[in-house]
This record gives C-alpha cells, structure tokens and sequence, in this order.
C-alpha cells in the first residue's frame, strides 16, 4: 500500500469514528427501552392532579362511610342506600359535607403542590449553582438530578455545555503554552540575528574604514619628505575616513541604545532625537514637523523603535545632506514619513542583501504588529522614503 492509500484509509476510519460519535445519542436523552412511563413537567402537574382529586376522592367516601355507619345509629334493619338518601336530603349535612370536601381538597393539593415545588425548587437551585459556578471558572464539578423531566435534559446540557468549556479552556493553555515558547524562540531568534548584523555591519563597514586609515598612516611618513603633496592628500584622506567611521559608529550606537521614552510622550521624545542628532552631525540639515497626541505607552515604544531603525539605516546608508521627518494624525490614522535626498537604492537588489533587508523586516512586522501599514520607495540617486500608518482606535 502507498502513502498516499494508507493517508486515505486513516482518514476514512477517523471519519467514520467522528460519524458514529456524531450520531450516538447523548447520555440525558436515552431512555430505558423497557419504561413506558410519561416524562416530563406537563405530566407531572396532571399526574399531581390525580393524586389530589384521588386524595379527595377517598377522603370523601371515607367520611360519608363513616357517616352512615356511625352518626345515622345502628343499622335496625336499614340498608346504606336508603341512610344515603336520608343523609342526602339534609341540606345542612349535605354543606358541611361539602365544606369539609373542599377544605380537604386543598389540604391535599398544598401537601402535594409543596412536595413537588419543593422538588423542583430543589432541582432549578442546583443548576443556578452550576452556571454560577461556571461563570467564576469553577469546572471541577457536575450536576446530579434524580428527576426524569425537561430539568434533567437541562440539566446534562448544562453539564455538556461545561465539559466543553474545560475542553476549550485546555486546549487554549496549551496554545499560550505554544505560544509562549515560539516567541521565546523568536526573541532568542532575533537576538542572535542582531549579533550578526552587528557583526556585519563593524565588520564591512567600520573595521575596512580603521584598515584604510591603518594603510593611509603607515604610508604618510614614506613620502612626507619626498613628496609632501601626496603626503597632504593622505591626511585628508584620513580625515574623511575617520569623519565617517564616526558617523558609523554614532548610527550604530544609536541604533544599539535602549529604547526608552524616559516618561516623554512620543512626539516630546522624537524632538529630542533630532535636535540630539543635529547637534552631533553638523553635515547634516534635518527638519521635522511633529503633531502628535498622547498614545498608548505599548504603541509608543513600538513606534519609537520603528522610527529609530529608519533614522540608523539613512544616517550609514543614504549619504544625504537632508533628512526630513513628518509625524501627525491624519484621519484617524498616524502618519509618519521619513525621507532623504541620498543616493537612494535598487529595492530589488537590496531585498538579497541580508543587512538591509533584515532592518526593513523587522520595521514592517513592527508596524503589523499595531495593525498598521509599512512602506518604502526608493531610487538609485534619488533617496528614500519611509511611510508608516497606524490606525489610532480604541482597540490598539
């Protein structure tokens, strides 16, 4: 037999074994093959009218019996139907007769009409209990109902009902637990990931500028004496590399400082950064126009962390002079849009590049995660715009 026959013969047996479960009848519904007894409320009242009109019933004959044995004298010879009829035609007997029926009667219907509400108070309490109890997330426990009637089949719903709910409850643990564990996994994940795009990034871009300026130093006092031009121009060579090793190394600090809004709110917060960046890259012109109302905390981070991403790529790759950065509400949505006149890049090519595409992931499932939207254009010598939408709802 194949896999692919073996696959469908399982599948087949499971679902035949779903189809038999489907179609067993639940434990509340059966009844004894053998019982032809009537259940159920309705029944029960007119079965406790019976016993009410039989109690009366019999009340009443014995009472007429002993009347017409004792009150209408010995018997001298007179049958009961005629001490009947005698006691028949006394109107005052007859009344109190009567009276003493109907109090009877009522009598019997309370002692029976008690017992039974009794019952069924009883019966109705136990399962306001268990909803109760279901509803505090108490699951341990079951109802037990010795009736056989509408409240006992309420009854085993209820109890299903809650055996599903422990189900749901379980699986739903085992799915956090799941969870749990993949996004540990995923921070470990990302973690290591950062390492090596640091990793990358000191080594392709600060080590090969710290080994051009070792190169560039070793070779000025060759020629200082025989040639002080060249000797010039590897100075200033060294002064433009080290100028840029800077400028590295200050993205990429940047880029590694712990987020931290330090009690700001976001807009406070990201004025700060570019008047910070401002002062620390001279070469740089940026300008920002901030409108922002107070945000959750959690979506404030996320977004401070996304826009921190951006500023580190366009501060080492982009080789701009401008950076210009737009925060505000725009329809019920925050817009944020970053852009710079660098040198741009060929979006194509650079989604193979694994330290450019790994920040432009991590930004976009940022954004996702607020249920927003992450885009970026960019074209060789052209720049680079970063646009990032987030819906400002109640439920973020």
């Amino acid at each position: 037999m194949t896999d692919r026959e073996q696959s469908a013969a399982e599948e087949n047996t499971r679902t035949s074994r779903e189809t038999a479960a489907a179609a067993e009848p639940s434990a509340p519904d059966k009844q004894p093959a053998d019982s032809k007894k009537l259940h159920g409320v309705i029944w029960d009242g007119l079965r406790l009218q019976l016993k009410i009109s039989g109690a009366w019933v019999l009340g009443a004959w014995v009472a007429i019996w002993l009347y017409a044995t004792f009150y209408t004298g010995p018997l001298s010879g007179e049958s009961y139907p005629a001490r009947l009829y005698r006691f028949a035609s006394d109107v005052e007997l007859v009344l109190v007769v009567l009276i003493s029926a109907a109090i009877l009667y009522l009598i019997a219907g309370f002692v029976f009409s008690f017992s039974y509400t009794s019952a069924l108070k009883r019966a109705i309490t136990h399962l306001v209990f268990q909803l109760k109890q279901v509803q505090r997330g108490s699951l341990d426990k079951r109802i037990q109902l010795t009736r056989e009637d509408e409240l006992t089949r309420l009854a085993g719903e209820i109890n299903d009902l809650t055996d599903g709910y422990e189900r749901q409850i379980r699986s739903m643990h085992r799915v956090l637990n799941e969870n749990a564990r993949l996004i540990d996994e995923k921070e470990k994940a990302a973690g290591l990931e950062e390492r090596r795009k640091l990793a990358r990034d000191l080594h392709d871009a600060v080590s090969q500028q710290l080994f051009a300026v070792s190169m560039s130093l070793g070779a000025i006092p060759r020629v200082l004496d025989s040639d002080p031009e060249r000797a010039k121009a590897l100075i200033n060579q060294v002064e433009t590399i080290t100028h840029a090793a800077q400028q590295e190394l200050r993205a990429l600090i940047m880029h590694l400082r712990p987020i931290t809004l330090e009690g700001k709110g976001l807009g406070e917060a990201l004025k700060a950064l570019f008047q910070e960046l401002q002062q620390k890259n001279a070469q740089l012109t940026f300008e920002w126009d901030i409108e922002l109302p107070d945000i959750d905390p959690g979506i404030e981070d996320q977004l401070f962390r996304v826009i921190q991403e951006a500023l580190s790529n366009a501060l080492r790759h982009s080789q701009a002079d401008t950076i210009r950065f737009s925060a505000r509400i725009d329809e019920d949505k925050l817009a944020v849009t970053l852009s710079d006149n660098g040198a741009g890049f060929d979006m194509e090519g650079k989604k193979e590049d694994p330290s450019v595409s790994y920040g432009l992931i991590t930004m976009e499932e940022r954004t996702e995660e607020l249920g927003g939207h992450f885009s970026v254009l960019s074209y060789p010598d052209k720049g680079t715009t970063v646009r990032i939408r987030v819906p400002m709802t109640d439920t973020l």
